[in-house]
């Protein structure tokens, strides 16, 4: 049997259950400024709406400020990881030191669409991991968003796809220093990575394009291990020596599939990971990867909004900021 929504609660009904009118509790519950009223009859006033479980209506009170305190977070719908989780927390603490609330919407996996999310909340700031459309754009702004983030063009809020061609440029860039050649993309098989790992996979192409290596190849490795994939690399005249992993998940994959094959890491396969899982070191052998500070990230993004919302030109933002290769014995 479907739930029976009950109806929202009003400053209308509070006026009601306070004996007051309309207006002197609109005053109080607004905390509107240059008001002689008693603290009898305020403490009355909040004591009902209390007990009558009122919340402010958010779009309602944006109007009467002229600018809302929310932040709308959209994030796409991919694995949610630790230096995500970091960000979300961290940005959502600097935003409250500032007076704004922090929203988390995902994409993909709501039933409303941004333009009924923007119009319930009216955000006055609206941050992606992604570029939004012009429509997207439009729709946020006209529901009152002073703010959008990424912005085209700019360097504020940089964008979930340049960061991941840096992972994969990162990597490639460091095997090559070690004096690999022939270096594979190992890709995982959940469609809903295909995104960060296409850009993972078109910054460590790059990068081997810049350095004039053989072109580095992109194999995806299924969930049940990589013990194919392995063996296919090390196959043939010129075998791989070096696999740069979409993440950490999937280079766990390939050492267990390379010691299963019996070759000696890093000597003939090297492997590097990415985004840093706190087991990362404790793989055999503990496992180069790619650090990512979500934590920084968050005060760096809180940061930036804050100054945009004031009007300010925020500090230049550099996309390396908190990005760290971590050296281990595997690569």
């Amino acid at each position: 049997m479907a739930a029976v929504r009950r109806p929202r609660v009003t400053s209308t009904d509070v006026a009601r259950a306070s004996g007051f009118s309309r207006q002197l509790v609109g005053f109080v519950l607004n905390n509107t400024p240059g008001q002689s009223i008693p603290e009898s009859t305020r403490a009355k006033v909040l004591r009902a709406a209390e007990e009558l479980g009122y919340v402010p209506h958010g779009p309602a009170q944006a109007l009467r400020r002229g600018r809302g305190r929310t932040v709308l977070l959209a994030i796409p719908d991919l694995p949610q990881g630790g230096t995500m989780g970091d960000m979300i927390e961290v940005l959502a603490d600097e935003l409250a030191a500032e007076g704004l609330t922090l929203v988390t919407y995902l994409l993909g996996a709501e039933h409303r669409s941004p333009r009924e999310v923007a119009a319930a909340l009216a955000p006055v700031a609206v941050v992606g991991f992604l570029p939004f459309s012009e429509a997207e754009i439009a729709t946020f702004t006209a529901s009152g968003a002073a703010v959008v983030l990424p912005q085209p063009g700019t360097r504020f809020g940089s964008n979930l796809e340049e960061v991941m061609r840096l992972l994969g440029e990162m990597q490639v860039e460091y095997l090559a220093g070690r004096g690999h050649r022939r270096i594979v993309f190992a890709a995982p098989d959940d469609p809903r990575s295909a995104g960060l790992s296409a850009g993972r996979y078109e910054g460590a192409r790059q990068a081997a394009e810049r350095r004039g290596l053989p072109s580095v190849e992109r194999y995806v490795v299924p969930s049940d291990g990589a013990d194919e994939a392995v063996r296919a690399w090390r196959a043939g005249r010129h075998p791989i020596t070096a696999v740069a992993c979409h993440g950490d998940e999937v280079a766990f994959a390939v050492l267990a599939a390379a010691r299963t094959a019996g070759l000696r890491i890093p000597e003939e396969l090297a492997v590097i990971g990415a985004d840093e899982l706190s087991i990362a070191r404790y793989a055999e052998p503990p496992l180069t990867t790619i650090s990512i500070d979500g934590r920084s990230s968050g005060v760096v993004l809180a940061r930036t909004l804050v100054d945009l919302l004031a009007d300010r030109t925020p500090p230049p933002f550099d996309i390396q900021d908190g990005i760290t290769l971590v050296p281990r014995a595997s690569a």
